[in-house]
């Protein structure tokens, strides 16, 4: 795709499928297994008590799947990990030394991404989870909606493409699953 004379690519992230793909530049193609959300992608063999801390048990659960699924926390204690990262468009920023992250991709959220588009309403409906989102390595939390590539070596590469890119670098993420504002007993009103 060319946008004025800066080129764009479009890389895909498939949230059902956990597979990050796509091709930015002269790079070999991407296909890679990354996670995100209810605490996925944590790094393994830590201590019980941080897996319980990080509340690993909710990887596997529905709430941790659902893209509306906020972070809750009462005094620096989970209650609840946050679910997958919303659907929709992010522009993808190399950022050299995050504050936590270290070397990361910062996802910038669209306008799309910052509603639920459902066949079962004729009009967007706000989503209220506006988080900041990147693309990160594994570490002893896991992703809140962050993306967690499931080996480090691709997520450097990616990071290297993302950096050397001369254009604009999209992300594109798709196939989410949400719980309705109706299922949600007035949770988000």
């Amino acid at each position: 795709m060319k946008q004025g004379s800066a080129q764009t690519v479009q890389r895909i992230y498939d949230a059902v499928q956990e597979l990050l793909s796509g091709i930015i530049g002269k790079e070999p193609h991407f296909y890679m297994k990354a996670y995100s959300g209810g605490s996925r992608g944590h790094k393994a063999g830590v201590s019980a008590k941080l897996a319980s801390n990080y509340l690993y048990d909710q990887a596997t659960t529905l709430s941790s799947h659902l893209a509306n699924t906020p972070t809750i926390e009462d005094r620096g204690h989970y209650k609840q990990r946050g679910g997958t990262l919303p659907a929709g468009h992010y522009s993808c920023y190399y950022i050299a030394h995050h504050h936590i992250f270290g070397e990361c991709i910062q996802l910038l959220m669209a306008t799309d991404a910052r509603s639920i588009h459902s066949p079962f309403s004729p009009h967007p409906i706000p989503d209220y989870r506006h988080d900041d989102f990147f693309i990160h390595g594994s570490g002893p939390k896991g992703s809140d909606g962050c993306i967690v590539p499931a080996h480090d070596l691709e997520r450097q590469r990616l990071n290297r493409a993302v950096k050397d890119f001369p254009g604009r670098v999209v992300l594109l993420v798709k196939n989410v699953v949400y719980q309705l504002p109706a299922e949600l007993d007035g949770q988000f009103a």
